[in-house]
C-alpha cells in the first residue's frame, strides 16, 4: 500500500496529464456526444444563454391573428354581432370551418393593407369553401402563403417522411410559389431551436439522403416564404443545422387578435385594430392558438404556440439575425485550451484556496465569452466539449491531490492515534500554530468528564487478570467511542477511570462544549446498560456501575512532563473538581453530577434535578451540584418543580415545611428516593439542633 502511494505520489502530475488527454479524446467519440445527457447538457447551456440575453419587443412589421378559443365558441360575441357577419355565421358550424371563412380573412387582411398574410394550416383535405378560397389564394398568390408539411409515418418497423402539400382543389394555375412548409425541427433533446429554411425531400428522408446533394433544395420554408414576399428578396441560409432562430423572447412576445373580432364593426373600428391600419404594410400570421389544435413547440423559452415560432423564425430571416456556430476545428480548439488552462492552474499551482479560485475564474470566464459571443457576436459557442474537459480534468486533479494529501495525514494520524487522542492529532496536522502554542501553556475554559467503575479495587483482587483486561478494553471501546463521537478528548486512562475534556484542542464555543460533555454523559448511561446486558450470560464478566462528574471552568492546556516522556493534558481546579464530582457520586447514590458552570451553559438543553451545595475538603466556596435526568426532547418529571420547591424551603431554614413537600416528592417518586431520604434526615435534624445564623445551605463534604 504505502509503495503504491508513494508510486502515486511521484507520477502525480503525468497521471493528470493523461486524464486530462483522455477526456479530450472523449469529447471527440460519437457515443458520447450524441448521448442524451450530452445533448440534454449543451442544450441546457445554449437556452441559458438565450434566457441571459435581454428580451426584445415583437419585430414591429409582423402581426399575429389566432384562431383562440373564444374563436372556436364565439361566446364573447352577440347574437346579433354574429348575425351581421357571414364570416362569423360560418364559423358557428363544428371544426373544421368552410374555407370560405379563411377567404374572408384573406379579403379582410388585404383591404386593410397587409403586404403578405400567411395561413399557419396545412389544407391537406377537401372541404367545402376550397373552390372561393382557391379563387382568393390565386388573385392574391404574390402576397400570400399557405403551408405543407413534412411527418413521420411507421411502416414495417421503419421510419418514413411522408410530405403532405395542400389539396388540388385549392392550387389554381400560378399558385405554386404559394406553398411553404410549418414544419420546425426539434433538437435530439426535443426543444426547438434551429431553423431549416430551405430542403428537400431527399434531405428530410433517411432512406434518400444519401441522394441529397444531387437534387436542389427546392422546398422553402413559410417564414422563408413570407419574408422573401414582403422583402422582395432575403438569403436564406442552406440546409444546415447551425441556424438558429433569433427568438426575441417568450411565449406572448407577439400580442394575438383574435381573428373573429376582425368580423365585428366596432370592434375592428376601436383599438388595436383602428379599422384595419395595424395590418398595414405588414406581414400578418394567421394560425391556431386555441388548446384543441395542440400546437405548442417546446423552445429555449419554454412552451410556444406554432403561430408565434413562425414570427419568430420571420423576424429572424427579415433582421438577418440568425445565430451560427464555429466549425470543428475551432470547436477542438476551444476545448484543447480549456484543458491546457485546467492543467497548468492544477500542476503548477500548488495553495489550495488560489487553486480554486483560479479554477472558479476560468470558468466564470468561459461563461461570461460564451453568453458574450451569443449576445453581440450571434455564435453559438459549443460549451459541452470544453466544460468537460474543464470540469473532468479539473475535479480530478484536485480530488486526486486532496486524495494523495489525505493518504499521507492519515498515515501520520494512525502513528500519532496510537499514543495521543484523536483531536490532539488532529491538532497538530491541521493546526499547527494551534498546537505549538498550546505546548507552551495558556489557560482556557474547557469542559472536563471523569468516569470511574464503581468497585474496580475489589474486582482486581478477585478476577483473571486476563479477563478482565478483556473486558475493560470492551467497555472502553463504548464510552470511548461515546467521548469521540462527542467531539471530545480522550486525556488519559487513569487506570479504570477514564478523563476528558471539550475546548482544550478546539472549541465550537463553551456552551456547545459543555452541551457535548453532558450529552456523553447521559450517553454512558444506556451504553453501559447494553453491555452489561450482553454480559449477564457470560461467567467471564461481571456487571459494572460506574460514576460521571462533569466540570466546567478555567484550566491550564499544555505539553506537561520529562524532556524524555510529555504528555499533552489539562490541570487546574477545574480538573480537580471533576474528580471530586465523579467521586460524590457514590454519596449520594448518583451516576452523574454536573458542577454550577456546566449546568448553567446547558440548562436550556437538559433537565436537571439540584442535588446538594456542597463545599468541598480543602475549598471555602460551596459549589451547587446537579443530577442530569435527561435531555429537553423529554418532558420534564411532573416532580421536579415541587422537589426543587422543598429544596428552596430547605435552604431557606423552614425545615417543617421542607420535610411536607419532600414527603409528597417521595410519594410522587414512588418512595425509595435516597435524596429526598437524605433531605428528610437532615431537615429532622436542623429541627432539633437548628444550624448556626451564618448557615448558607451548604454541606461540607469532608471526602475527596
Amino acid at each position: 500500500m504505502n509503495t503504491m502511494v508513494k508510486f502515486l505520489t511521484q507520477r502525480a502530475k503525468a497521471i493528470v496529464v493523461v486524464v486530462g488527454l483522455l477526456t479530450f479524446g472523449l469529447t471527440q467519440t460519437h457515443w458520447l456526444t450524441t448521448s442524451a445527457l450530452w445533448e440534454k447538457g449543451e442544450g441546457a447551456l445554449i437556452d441559458r444563454r438565450y434566457g441571459n440575453r435581454a428580451a426584445r419587443p415583437a419585430h414591429p412589421d409582423i402581426k399575429l391573428v389566432g384562431i383562440e378559443n373564444s374563436t372556436i365558441a364565439l361566446d364573447e360575441l352577440a347574437p346579433e354581432e354574429i348575425a351581421a357577419s357571414p364570416a362569423l355565421q360560418l364559423m358557428q358550424a363544428p371544426w373544421p370551418w368552410d374555407r370560405r371563412v379563411y377567404a374572408a380573412v384573406l379579403e379582410k387582411l388585404m383591404a386593410s393593407g397587409a403586404r403578405v398574410v400567411v395561413f399557419d394550416f396545412v389544407f391537406a383535405a377537401e372541404t367545402e369553401g376550397d373552390g372561393v378560397f382557391a379563387q382568393a389564394l390565386q388573385k392574391y398568390q404574390d402576397r400570400v402563403v399557405i403551408g405543407s408539411q413534412f411527418s413521420s409515418e411507421e411502416t414495417s418497423g421503419e421510419v418514413f417522411q411522408k410530405y403532405t402539400a395542400p389539396n388540388a382543389q385549392l392550387l389554381l394555375p400560378g399558385t405554386d410559389d404559394i406553398i411553404g412548409m410549418v414544419n420546425v425541427w426539434a433538437d435530439p433533446d426535443e426543444i426547438e431551436r434551429r431553423g431549416r429554411y430551405r430542403t428537400s425531400i431527399e434531405h428530410e428522408t433517411p432512406q434518400l439522403q444519401k441522394f441529397a446533394e444531387k437534387y436542389p433544395d427546392n422546398l422553402i420554408h413559410m417564414s422563408a416564404l413570407a419574408a422573401e414576399k414582403f422583402a422582395g428578396h432575403v438569403d436564406t441560409p442552406p440546409y444546415d443545422h447551425g441556424n438558429f432562430i433569433d427568438f426575441r423572447g417568450p411565449a406572448g412576445t407577439y400580442d394575438v387578435l383574435p381573428l373573429e373580432k376582425l368580423f365585428v364593426d366596432k370592434l375592428w373600428q376601436a383599438p388595436p385594430f383602428n379599422g384595419g391600419r395595424i395590418f398595414r404594410d405588414k406581414i400578418v400570421v394567421v394560425g391556431p392558438i386555441a388548446e384543441i389544435f395542440h400546437d405548442v413547440h417546446e423552445t429555449p423559452f419554454g412552451p410556444m404556440p406554432g403561430p408565434e415560432v413562425q414570427a419568430q423564425m420571420m423576424a429572424t430571416i427579415l433582421d438577418h439575425s440568425s445565430l451560427g456556430e464555429p466549425g470543428p476545428v475551432f470547436n477542438v480548439a476551444l476545448a484543447l485550451l480549456m484543458l491546457g488552462l485546467t492543467l497548468a492552474i492544477c500542476l503548477w499551482i500548488h495553495h489550495a484556496l488560489l487553486k480554486m479560485l483560479l479554477l472558479a475564474g476560468t470558468a466564470v470566464t468561459f461563461l461570461v465569452a460564451g453568453q458574450l459571443a451569443f449576445t453581440r457576436g450571434h455564435c453559438v459557442l459549443p460549451m459541452m466539449p470544453a466544460l468537460f474537459c474543464f470540469m473532468t480534468t479539473g475535479s480530478f486533479g484536485v480530488v486526486f491531490q486532496f486524495a494523495l494529501e489525505q493518504i499521507e495525514r492519515r498515515r501520520y494520524r494512525n502513528v500519532l492515534d496510537r499514543y495521543v487522542s484523536k483531536n490532539v492529532a488532529r491538532t497538530i496536522l491541521d493546526d499547527k500554530r494551534s498546537f505549538e502554542e498550546a505546548l507552551r501553556g495558556r489557560k482556557q475554559p474547557v469542559t472536563i468528564l471523569f468516569s470511574d467503575i464503581r468497585g474496580f479495587t475489589t474486582m482486581t483482587e478477585n478476577s483473571d487478570a486476563g479477563k478482565l483486561v478483556a473486558q475493560l478494553n470492551e467497555y472502553f471501546a463504548d464510552m470511548v467511542g461515546i467521548v469521540l463521537q462527542e467531539g471530545g478528548t480522550l486525556q488519559k486512562f487513569i487506570g479504570d477511570a477514564i478523563m476528558a475534556a471539550w475546548g482544550d484542542t478546539h472549541s465550537d464555543g463553551v456552551e456547545v462544549d459543555a452541551r457535548h460533555a453532558v450529552s456523553a454523559a447521559l450517553q454512558m448511561r444506556p451504553a453501559l446498560a447494553k453491555r452489561n446486558d450482553r454480559w449477564k450470560d457470560s461467567p467471564d464478566r461481571a456487571k459494572l456501575a460506574i460514576g460521571i462528574g462533569v466540570n466546567h471552568g478555567e484550566v491550564i492546556v499544555g505539553n506537561i512532563g520529562h524532556p524524555q516522556r510529555m504528555e499533552f493534558t489539562v490541570l487546574g481546579d477545574g480538573v480537580n473538581l471533576a474528580a471530586r464530582l465523579e467521586s460524590a457520586t457514590k454519596q449520594f447514590h448518583m451516576d452523574i453530577l454536573v458542577g454550577e458552570e456546566a449546568e448553567k451553559l446547558t440548562r436550556d438543553q437538559f433537565f436537571y434535578r439540584a442535588v446538594d451545595l456542597l463545599t468541598f475538603k480543602g475549598k471555602t466556596k460551596p459549589v451547587e451540584v446537579f443530577g442530569v435526568l435527561s435531555d429537553r426532547s423529554q418532558p420534564p418529571p411532573a416532580w421536579l418543580s415541587a422537589y426543587h420547591e422543598a429544596i428552596k424551603r430547605y435552604r431557606g431554614r423552614q425545615f417543617a415545611e421542607a420535610i411536607v413537600r419532600f414527603e409528597a416528592v417521595q410519594k410522587e417518586i414512588g418512595g425509595g428516593d435516597f435524596l429526598c431520604t437524605m433531605y428528610l434526615g437532615r431537615c429532622a435534624d436542623y429541627i432539633k439542633q437548628p444550624p448556626p445564623e451564618n448557615w448558607d445551605g451548604s454541606h461540607a463534604l469532608s471526602e475527596k
